[in-house]
C-alpha cells in the first residue's frame, strides 16, 4: 500500500467492527505496539529523508474529520468553534471536505499530536459496550 502511495495512488484504510473489535488498536496501536499508520507514516518520513534529488520536494499534511448524526465536524477546531457542518465536494484531482483544517506535519510525532488533538474533540456517549464510545466514524487523511 505504502509503495502505491509513494507512487501516487490514493489509499484507504478502512476499518469496521462492533465495539471493543480492535479498530483503534489495529489502525494507530497503542503505547508499546504501532498500529498500521504508525508504522506507515514513520516509513513515509524515513523516504522522504533519504530523498536525494535536490528537485524534489515534499510536503505531509492531516486532516481528522468525524461522521456524527449524518454531519461532517472538523475534529481540528474545538466543538465551541466550529461553524455549520462541513461538506464533501468533488474536483478534478478527487474527493475533499470543504473547510477542513489541513495541518502541515514533519514527523510521526507530529500526525500523534494531531491525532491526540482530534480525539480530545471527539462526540462520547455511552453504550452498554463500551462507556466511552465516540458514536461517530473518524476519518484521518494524510495527504503527501
Amino acid at each position: 500500500m505504502l509503495d502505491k502511495a509513494w507512487k501516487g495512488l490514493n489509499n484507504t484504510i478502512f476499518a469496521y467492527g462492533q465495539t471493543g473489535a480492535g479498530k483503534s488498536y489495529s489502525i494507530f496501536g497503542y503505547p508499546g505496539n504501532k498500529g498500521i499508520i504508525p508504522m506507515a507514516a514513520t516509513e513515509i518520513f524515513e523516504r522522504i529523508v533519504a530523498e536525494t534529488n535536490p528537485d524534489v520536494r515534499y510536503e505531509v499534511t492531516v486532516q481528522m474529520v468525524e461522521i456524527y448524526m449524518e454531519k461532517i465536524l472538523d475534529l481540528l477546531v474545538p466543538a465551541k468553534k466550529r461553524g455549520p457542518p462541513l461538506q464533501i465536494k468533488t474536483a478534478k484531482s478527487g474527493v475533499y471536505v470543504q473547510g477542513s483544517v489541513k495541518t502541515a506535519v514533519s514527523t510521526y510525532a507530529d500526525i500523534q499530536r494531531v491525532v491526540d488533538i482530534g480525539e480530545g474533540n471527539r462526540t462520547i456517549g455511552a453504550t452498554q459496550m463500551n462507556a466511552t464510545s465516540s458514536r461517530s466514524h473518524t476519518v484521518v487523511t494524510i495527504d503527501f
